[in-house]
């Protein structure tokens, strides 16, 4: 099992609405994320596992594992692309 683990490097996070903005500090860059993607975003907190997040998303949402496991990696992949996960 290998946790996921948000980059290291200095994140600021607010809730705006139904959104969460993430400002990479190091950058300047912005993120937003919402619905699904946010679920997954606070799922990732260092101690849970893609199979663990992806387990929780198919609780959250009703849906079945094939749907959660293409959107849990699609979104991990897309983060992971933009240095916000290590």
């Amino acid at each position: 099992m290998h946790a996921i683990r948000k980059s290291s490097r200095d994140l600021i996070e607010t809730d705006v609405d139904d959104e969460t903005i993430i400002v990479a500090l190091e950058t300047g860059h912005l993120y937003s994320v919402k619905g699904s993607g946010l679920a997954i975003w606070r799922l990732i907190d260092g101690s849970r596992s893609e199979e663990q997040i992806t387990a929780e998303i198919c609780k959250q949402y009703g849906i079945d594992q094939q749907t959660a496991v293409a959107d849990v990696e699609e979104f991990l992949a897309d983060v992971k692309s933009v240095g916000l996960i290590g």
